[in-house]
């Protein structure tokens, strides 16, 4: 019956493999305590001047409800979801979200967006295109009244203008760069975009009457949902759905890196060496015996042929190869070329004087001279 193996190698790396997978582990649980310098420009995680961190905390000052969403499987009940962002969206969108927000802003619900890459969430029908920023911040007046101009002056958009691509869309704010403010109806719901994030910004909300418009443009109808889950803070769907795509590429390689090392570890460089027969070395007393037995009977060749394949089956036994066990031990090397040359007549003094020799050879290769 076989028995298993499992050599050091193996279980060094069995203990690294799990060291990782517990270590990754733990990043992603600790991540939320880490992770605030590191979030995306218009994340409220984000500290940075164009985070929403402060636009967070200054909502439920003034007892706003508001959450993170960090999941798109399942969307609210109704209210309004903001989606900041200044660079492309971490976690990219899939043409399913699109859809599903969509239907979801036409029963009912509001989408604002902020930055000039928060409209990859929207489909190609209310698309819009970049316009060329204005060279320093100023301020801008309400275009015309409505529900965004309410108790609003002034405010400072930052230099972010944009220019739509439908008549559909209602102008709030705009100077001769662009656009600064628009908004549309969708079927039952409504979908405001702010060109910049600046008003909303932790530098910017501080700005003119950006405080006032930033909460006519997220607390006009229920709950606000701040959209982390395209910044990459995603939750639900377990580490592997968390990961993304570069992160799954890496644990696999890992993966794959930790198999080739355990299936390597465990083959042998060269086939099984056949174990050899192991025999008691002939010493002193039992030598001269046999001297004397083999003397009578006239067969000395026989036996010294005999005291040598033993000493061979030794030195393989040793060392694996006859050929390497010989390099390292010249003695045994010189009695073996004594045994072949020695021929059928030996004499009763060559024949002890070689099975000495042999012995003297056997206990060095099997370690036990000394």
């Amino acid at each position: 019956m076989k028995r298993l193996r499992i050599d050091t190698t193996t279980l060094v790396a069995i203990a690294l493999a799990a060291m990782l997978i517990v270590g990754y582990g733990a990043i992603v649980s600790l991540s939320e305590d880490f992770y605030l310098v590191e979030a995306p420009a218009g994340s409220t995680f984000s500290s940075a001047p164009e985070g929403l961190r402060v636009l967070y905390a200054y909502l439920d000052e003034i007892g706003v409800k508001r959450e993170t969403l960090r999941r798109f499987d399942e969307l609210p009940a109704g209210g309004t979801i903001l989606f900041a962002a200044v660079e492309p969206p971490v976690k990219s969108v899939s043409d399913a979200e699109i859809s599903g927000l969509e239907s979801w802003v036409e029963s009912g619900a509001r989408l604002v967006l902020a930055g000039p890459y928060a409209g990859e969430l929207l489909g190609e029908r209310y698309g819009a295109r970049r316009a060329a920023g204005v060279e320093a911040p100023r301020r801008l007046r309400p275009l015309l009244p409505s529900a965004y101009a309410q108790g609003v002056s002034a405010v400072v958009p930052g230099e972010d203008r944009m220019l739509t691509e439908s008549p559909t869309w209602a102008t709030h704010f705009k100077d001769s760069a662009g656009q600064v403010l628009v908004s549309r109806a969708a079927g039952d719901g409504e979908i405001v975009w702010l060109a910049g994030v600046y008003p909303l910004s932790n530098d910017g909300i501080g700005e003119a009457d950006n405080a006032r418009l930033a909460t006519l443009l997220v607390a006009a109808d229920g709950p606000v949902y701040f959209d982390e889950y395209h910044h990459g803070f995603a939750a639900g769907g377990g580490v592997w759905e968390r990961l993304g795509g570069g992160g799954r590429a890496a644990v696999v390689l890992a993966m794959l890196a930790v198999a080739v090392l355990l299936w390597s570890a465990s083959q042998r460089i060269a086939p099984a060496i056949a174990p050899v027969e192991s025999r008691e070395s002939r010493r002193g007393t039992y030598i001269t015996s046999l001297a004397g037995l083999y003397r009578a009977a006239g067969a000395r060749a026989v036996a010294l042929d005999s005291l040598a394949e033993g000493l061979r089956g030794a030195i393989v036994k040793r060392h694996g190869v006859l050929e390497t066990g010989i390099a390292r031990h010249p003695r045994a090397a010189g009695v073996l070329e004594k045994v072949s040359s020695a021929g059928e007549k030996v004499t009763e003094q060559e024949f002890v004087s070689i099975a000495r020799e042999i012995a003297r050879a056997r206990r060095e290769v099997e370690g036990r001279d000394g």
